[in-house]
């Protein structure tokens, strides 16, 4: 190597120093009250069933689930584009964990609900968070054509703040667009859906490539994301086939939901 290049190598790396390191995922809500959650994909349909694993926060923190005051929490839903639907209330009772099936509360006016979120209440204010937030990030659960068997996956991150009743997205993203490789190397036959979300203010553009060759990128069909919307990007991989995708926006972390259906069975994880 060159001197010349090691030299523009050098160059390089400061600047994506500059620009990339050191910038937060998401913003701090601009309330100490403020409570926050993920946004966790829905699944819902004739072939899928969604679920989810409530703990009692307020219980675990206290280290007492059996609290003289009872609280609920408010899941609140959200369209693909990111409107807000509607909200439904779950009483939590004196128990660690309570499993919430998504068919129960998704009615009528909620069947095009694609997202949501949990928003736990506050503490009380004598509590010392020490600046942190209560944050819901938990367990998100999918079965596929009621085989029985479930698949989980954790929250991406501290996606939007409900402060004084109104929704606040927390996500950041920048001016230069950045590369996110999925971890997982795709085998065949199988579908590919990896489900985005978009926890920022402002519309998000994502430009995915597949590699079938190491080093060789071919490029899809962009697609863009409203603010605190969801896109789902499917990828057919045929038998005997391998692969890996990545995905260009300016998101900081633009880590999809992957789920793998092949036959008649599933898996669900973080790319």
């Amino acid at each position: 190597m060159t001197d010349v290049v090691v030299k523009a190598t050098r160059i390089k790396r400061k600047f994506k120093l500059i620009l990339f390191i050191g910038k937060s995922l998401t913003k701090a809500p601009s309330d100490k009250s403020a409570v926050i959650s993920d946004l966790f994909p829905i699944k819902q349909d004739v072939n899928w069933n969604t679920e989810f694993e409530l703990l009692n926060v307020a219980g675990l923190i206290s280290g007492d689930n059996n609290q003289k005051k009872s609280y609920s929490v408010e899941i609140y839903f959200f369209s693909i584009e990111g409107n807000f639907l509607g909200s439904r209330t779950i009483p939590i009772e004196n128990i660690g964990r309570k499993t919430i099936k998504l068919s129960d509360y998704l009615t009528a006016d909620l069947t095009h609900a694609k997202t949501f979120s949990i928003f736990h209440p506050a503490l009380e204010s004598n509590f010392d968070m020490a600046g942190s937030y209560l944050a819901e990030r938990g367990y998100s659960g999918y079965e596929y054509k009621n085989l029985g068997v479930k698949g989980y996956v954790h929250g991406n991150l501290d996606a939007v703040a409900l402060i004084k009743g109104k929704v606040k997205p927390l996500g950041n993203s920048g001016f230069i667009s950045r590369f996110y490789t999925v971890q997982h190397c795709l085998t065949g036959p199988a579908q590919y859906e990896f489900v985005f979300t978009n926890p920022t203010s402002r519309k998000i553009k994502i430009t995915p490539s597949i590699s079938y060759s190491p080093n060789q990128w071919s490029k899809s069909e962009s697609f863009q994301i409203a603010s605190l919307g969801t896109y789902t990007h499917t990828v057919i991989v045929k038998q005997f086939e391998n692969a890996y995708v990545r995905f260009k926006s300016r998101l900081y972390l633009g880590r999809p939901v992957v789920f793998r259906i092949a036959n008649d069975s599933m898996d669900v994880f973080h790319g």
